[in-house]
């Protein structure tokens, strides 16, 4: 993949970023993951202003029966309404947690499943040969907080959502004394990296669980829209 930075033919002038395109980012709630993201999103226009470049974060939410699913249907649809209107997406990536729900599996093939192109993209993915957007699934099992853990440790040893979050709060707590978390704070990468928390470490770590377990509890693709936009990140 080429340097998203193209340099302006003077050394005293900083480099441009090239243009990163637009991103749809479907997120199963309305807290936790749309607060995570913004405070990226934040992060990354502090400092870069480019044109035709957007992260629009969309919060679902969804019954508790079969919600996953839901939450593709709704961002299928969502996409082809936007479309029709003449909106230009580059990337869809849909982010959720497995929890307890049985459909869990089947939203994570059916996202994956848009992507019937042959070849891929200039950043090297799969996508929907139809509408040249590639989507990407990033599922959480069990839930979006082991993303958070794995900045700390290689944690490999499944539980579930309220165990995660004891974890999480206690290793916050080291850095951070009598740390309580909650699903609406909105600047949990900003307090992550305050509190000695590394998203190099949190690459690796879901990379490694991502290869032991797949999509199985613990494992968290939540890494893929982290790395796609690292090369940004790292230079605010």
């Amino acid at each position: 993949m080429s340097s998203p930075f193209v340099p302006k033919g003077r050394k005293s002038i900083p480099e441009e970023l090239m243009q990163f395109g637009i991103h749809l980012v479907y997120a199963e709630g309305t807290k936790s993951e749309p607060f995570y993201i913004d405070n990226i999103k934040k992060r990354i226009s502090s400092v870069y202003n480019c044109n035709a470049n957007d992260i629009n974060i969309i919060p679902v939410s969804n019954n508790k029966t079969h919600r996953t699913v839901r939450l593709v249907d709704y961002a299928e649809n969502d996409v082809k309404h936007r479309l029709k209107a003449g909106k230009r997406i580059d990337h869809v990536w849909v982010l959720f947690d497995k929890d307890d729900f049985d459909d869990y599996e089947d939203a994570h093939k059916r996202i994956i499943g848009f992507n019937d192109s042959k070849d891929v993209n200039a950043d090297g993915f799969k996508y929907d040969s139809k509408t040249g957007i590639a989507w990407h699934s990033c599922p959480s099992n069990q839930c979006f907080e082991l993303w958070y853990i794995l900045h700390f440790d290689f944690y490999n040893v499944a539980h579930d959502r309220k165990h995660y979050i004891t974890y999480l709060e206690k290793r916050l707590s080291v850095k951070n004394h009598g740390f309580v978390y909650e699903k609406n704070k909105e600047n949990m990468y900003d307090i992550l990296e305050r509190c000695g928390g590394s998203v190099d470490d949190a690459l690796k770590n879901a990379k490694k669980l991502e290869e032991l377990y797949g999509i199985d509890n613990p494992s968290t693709g939540v890494y893929k829209l982290i790395e796609y936009f690292g090369k940004y990140l790292k230079r605010t």
